[in-house]
């Protein structure tokens, strides 16, 4: 039986949708950054466990969290990270959810779902009130992430995330959390995110099909930047690329707070038609052949080395040497990456990613891409795997896990933290927002 609050991360990607349960349990609580047993709260990455607020007497709740179901499906609903057969959609997501709710030995009724794709977008707002009372608290802090996101959207797109960049208290800038300071001038910097009304609400509904409540919707670079970079590195400054199926989505972080994201519409898929083309092997092969193969760089292929290939229809099998299959990979994942350095660049924000970058998705897999990504961008680079988590780390420690375990972190923060800047959520009512979506209400 569990114990602990279940939190269900639903990752509809391209090619896999993922479904993981994660428990949140209280461990103990701490007094001015000790424990009483004396163990150190954060892991290697400096993740571990999520601080739940003060107790009101001086100590600080803690919670662990630890996977405890995994199920994942073939997606055949999706193209580029969007939903274009809501049918094939909902199937494939009650048998990602089917085999997660058999193994976590309980029924998945709620999730928060990640969402991507190229009509995911974002720009800076700026935000600027009055302080009364001298003294800044959470109210204040609301009304003022309240006047940064009071822009004009098109009707046709809806906000999905309004990001807090920084605060500034009578011109002193860098704060990240004024709450309790003096000043009579309070602004606030936002990063908005938005996303295409239409693509939300079949994503919504998809998930309403499969008898699930959405209940928060969430951009999947954001997701696998909570399990898979550090506390130091956000601070710091590093970037995520999560290469999928479909998209590759980027979000960059400085100073403990996210300065950019956009999502590319080139992943893992190109390099499953590439091998396809210059094979001339279906496409169901293809992706065969490329997990078996998964080599970037042909200077680290063994020149002996060969890979099969099968064909339908009874005709006779063949091997080739796996150099002709790198050959084919390797210029697809130089384009890949170059695109990504160049959007990069174009943010501003290449010269601060002091960390460097921290890549995952299932493309990461792929042999020496690190190396060639690392070349590339001319910045320390690092292949990702979820961190910061307990239960059956053996399953979920890949790089393709990053987005779903990230999904059941981020919601986990919602259930340690439920009165963050006083409303649970900065994105007011989202329920509601997405009960209107899914009625075909747009607002």
């Amino acid at each position: 039986m569990k114990k602990g609050n279940l939190v269900v991360g639903l990752d509809v990607g391209t090619t896999k949708i993922c479904a993981v349960v994660g428990e949140v349990n209280p461990i103990r609580t701490s007094r001015g950054g000790f424990f009483s047993d004396g163990a150190n709260p954060l892991d290697s990455h400096g993740n571990g466990f999520l601080a739940g607020g003060d107790n009101g007497n001086g100590s600080t709740a803690l919670n662990r969290v630890d996977i405890v179901g995994v199920g994942s499906a073939p997606s055949k609903g999706l193209r580029k990270g969007v939903v274009v057969n809501i049918e094939s959609t909902v199937e494939s997501i009650k048998k990602a959810v089917e085999e997660a709710e058999t193994m976590a030995g309980i029924d998945i009724k709620a999730v928060h779902v990640g969402i991507a794709g190229g009509h995911v977008s974002s720009f800076q707002s700026n935000g600027v009130i009055a302080i009364k009372e001298k003294d800044i608290g959470r109210q204040e802090m609301d009304k003022v992430i309240d006047a940064a996101r009071a822009v004009a959207i098109p009707l046709d797109r809806e906000v999905l995330h309004v990001m807090p960049i920084g605060f500034v208290v009578d011109g002193q800038n860098g704060i990240s959390d004024p709450s309790g300071m003096s000043g009579v001038r309070l602004e606030a910097n936002v990063r908005i995110i938005t996303g295409a009304v239409t693509s939300v609400q079949n994503l919504v509904k998809s998930c309403q099909r499969a008898g699930l409540d959405v209940l928060d919707i969430v951009l999947e670079p954001l997701a696998s930047a909570e399990a898979a970079l550090s506390r130091d590195e956000k601070d710091v400054g590093a970037g995520i690329v999560d290469i999928g199926g479909g998209t590759t989505d980027i979000a960059l972080f400085h100073g403990g707070n996210i300065c950019h994201t956009s999502v590319l519409t080139l992943g893992g898929n190109n390099f499953t038609n590439d091998v396809a083309i210059g094979l001339r092997v279906p496409a169901v092969e293809a992706e065969k052949i490329k997990k078996t193969g998964t080599c970037s760089l042909l200077s680290m292929t063994d020149q002996e080395e060969e890979v099969s290939i099968s064909y339908p229809g009874g005709k006779p099998g063949r091997k080739i040497p796996k150099r002709h299959l790198v050959e084919i990979l390797q210029p697809r994942a130089e384009e890949l990456l170059y695109l990504v350095k160049e959007e990069i660049i174009q943010s501003g924000f290449h010269g601060l990613m002091t960390s460097g970058v921290v890549l995952t998705g299932g493309a990461a897999l792929m042999k020496g891409i690190d190396i060639m990504a690392e070349n590339i961008f001319e910045l320390p680079v690092r292949i990702g795997s979820p961190a910061g988590v307990g239960g059956i780390t053996g399953i979920v420690n890949n790089p393709m896990y990053a987005t779903g375990v990230g999904l059941v972190l981020y919601g986990a923060k919602e259930v340690a933290a439920p009165q963050k800047f006083g409303n649970g959520n900065i994105f007011h009512g989202v329920k509601t927002r997405m009960k209107g979506w899914a009625k075909g209400v747009f607002r």
